[in-house]
């Protein structure tokens, strides 16, 4: 699978040689790094586009744009080549953004997304400790009947 990568260049202002004096070169690596996949992500290319998402995150600073502009996720493979680098962004604490997404690809990574974490963690719920379940309650009920007691026309607004 051939991909774009996008670095981000030096500003024509700085001269590489200093900024590379003060930072040396084997410890320059960009904030953000784009990659543009230039064909359609299948089973054929998936390990590939994966391995050079996965270096990416790594290199990258601060995260990675995955711009699908030239090319579609087409099966299950690509899909999960995609989930498995939004879990490695996680792991190293970095963003991974994806540009050019069509609504149905982004409806199969979320829910694949869901399906792994799901498979690793179990069945995700929000469960609060019993005391702020019981806190919570008691304001809903006492909101509730307030509303109830104090019944105002939707012209009055609240006033104080």
């Amino acid at each position: 699978m051939e991909s774009t990568l996008h670095r981000p260049e030096i500003p024509a202002k700085i001269n590489p040689k200093i900024l590379f004096e003060i930072n040396q070169p084997d410890s320059f690596n960009p904030r953000t790094i784009v990659l543009q996949p230039n064909n359609d992500l299948n089973a054929s290319c998936s390990d590939s586009f994966q391995h050079s998402l996965e270096e990416a995150l790594e290199l990258a600073l601060e995260g990675v744009i995955v711009d699908l502009l030239w090319g579609n996720v087409t099966d299950i493979q690509g899909i999960e080549a995609l989930v498995a680098g939004l879990e490695k962004a996680t792991v190293l604490g970095k963003s991974l953004a994806f540009q050019s997404m069509s609504p149905q690809t982004r409806a199969c990574v979320e829910a694949e997304w869901d399906r792994q974490r799901d498979l690793r963690f179990g069945a995700w719920d929000d469960v609060f400790e019993l005391e702020l379940e019981r806190f919570l309650e008691a304001i809903n009920q006492n909101s509730l009947s307030k509303t109830i007691s104090e019944p105002k026309a939707i012209s009055e607004g609240i006033r104080k």
